[in-house]
């Protein structure tokens, strides 16, 4: 009776194995689309031999744990590639608008309108006297001016976009760290009575994966199952405890902080270290090359024609073209705004004289820009070329991070993702297992019955 109870035991172990195999199975196929799921798999072990007369016999099966497949070496490069991906397609984006509100090559763009500028003086040096090319001249000065205020603000309403989804970006920091502190704690509680919580531990990868996306993160593992998380250097969650972050705006600087520190975070790398990069570098490098043209546009033009005489008796003479003093403010002087014959084109005051048109035509060719070594017209193809360039390496940056991405994810679909076949295949399995248990325990029930109706 005592070896019959044994191998009954022993069918019901085996029985219960193979339906907790089924029902880990069942579970990995339930999740195959699951985003940020981890495929399980049921461990198992030969259970404690029994010592008889003849030697030890086996006990059957002992179900030993049910474990995520997963290797977190993969996961750290995975959060590495994310936040190169996220900070180069984030810069790319803005960058791209940029360009567009420069439109270059366009009639629209800069480069068309301090052409068309110059030409209107070429033309009013052949004609000096004649009123409709002092109106060309107004026409094409008052485009130019327009062209540079339009870019000057366009920066400024780009600049504020990005700062307003910068801050947007960081309260996403905060979201996210809240939720895998709670998840957290969660699977603390859950490690400290020796529960192993796995769907809960995948949503909180799920959710760590999505912060790389805005920052540097690091990750290593702490106390209970926990993790200790770091941004830029700075720890933001340990423990299950969070650390908001903030951000503070330091006269045009955006700066991000931690509670509790007066030390500003170096995010480096993610959609926030970008969009904080073009606030704080890009446009500010941009805005300022802007301010340098239309100042050297309005100083050189102004030099020139104050010493000029335009029409009349006598003919008035030391009037400025331009007013203002940047890209922002850069406008017609009133005194030519409201007068066209106050357009100096004469240097000796005679209505055919045309030395001062000349010379503000021939700005076009003069060097006045970087210590003089570049024209105007060289000086802003240049500052274009260059936004050209830097769209081209992060679009480049962007691609290879994405190739990168995409191979991780094959990696680590190999190694964590749910495959139906394989799953197909352990179900059979555990089918079958499970009906022959059930074939021993039949035939254990047969062998009582008998001894009983002996």
């Amino acid at each position: 009776m005592a070896g019959l109870g044994s191998i009954l035991e022993l069918g019901k172990r085996s029985l219960s194995t193979n339906q907790y195999g089924i029902n880990v199975t069942s579970h990995n196929i339930s999740n195959a689309s699951t985003p940020g799921y981890t495929r399980q798999r049921l461990n198992v072990t030969p259970a404690a031999a029994e010592q008889t007369s003849f030697g030890y016999l086996g006990t059957g099966v002992s179900i030993q744990s049910v474990q995520r497949i997963r290797e977190s070496y993969i996961d750290q490069q995975v959060y590495t590639v994310n936040q190169n991906m996220g900070r180069a397609s984030q810069r790319e984006n803005v960058l791209r608008l940029t360009e567009s509100f420069l439109q270059e090559p366009s009639e629209s763009g800069l480069n068309a309108m301090m052409s068309k500028f110059y030409s209107a003086f070429q033309d009013l040096a052949v004609h000096p006297e004649e009123n409709a090319n002092r109106n060309s001249v107004l026409q094409r000065a008052n485009l130019l001016a327009g062209t540079f205020r339009r870019i000057s603000e366009s920066i400024t309403t780009l600049q504020r976009d990005v700062l307003k989804e910068a801050e947007a970006k960081v309260e996403k920091l905060n979201d996210l760290i809240g939720t895998i502190a709670e998840l957290d704690t969660t699977i603390m509680v859950a490690s400290a009575t020796g529960a192993v919580p796995n769907d809960v531990m995948d949503q909180r990868d799920y959710q760590l994966a999505e912060l790389s996306k805005l920052a540097d993160v690091r990750v290593a593992d702490g106390q209970n199952g926990s993790v200790t998380v770091s941004l830029g250097g700075t720890m933001v969650l340990s423990g299950g405890n969070k650390v908001p972050l903030t951000t503070v705006m330091n006269g045009d600087q955006l700066e991000v902080y931690a509670q509790g520190s007066t030390r500003q975070m170096r995010i480096g790398g993610g959609e926030v270290n970008a969009l904080q990069t073009l606030n704080n570098v890009t446009f500010k490098d941009y805005r300022a090359q802007l301010d340098e043209l239309a100042s050297a546009f309005i100083t050189s033009v102004n030099t020139i024609h104050t010493t000029g005489y335009g029409i009349g008796n006598p003919p008035p003479t030391g009037n400025n073209f331009f007013a203002g003093t940047d890209a922002s403010s850069i406008a017609l002087d009133p005194s030519v705004a409201g007068n066209v014959n106050n357009i100096a084109a004469s240097l000796s005051g005679d209505p055919g004289d045309n030395e001062i048109a000349i010379r503000i035509a021939n700005l076009q060719n003069t060097p006045v820009m970087s210590g003089n070594s570049n024209t105007m017209v060289q000086f802003y193809s240049a500052f274009v070329s260059n936004v050209g360039s830097e769209i081209q390496s992060v679009s480049t940056e962007a691609e290879s991070a994405r190739l990168v991405q995409e191979q991780l994810t094959t990696q680590q679909n190999s190694v964590s993702g749910v495959s139906l076949d394989e799953e197909m295949t352990r179900l059979i399995q555990y089918q079958h297992g499970f009906d022959a248990a059930a074939r021993v325990v039949t035939t254990v029930n047969d062998m009582f019955q008998t001894i009983i109706h002996m």
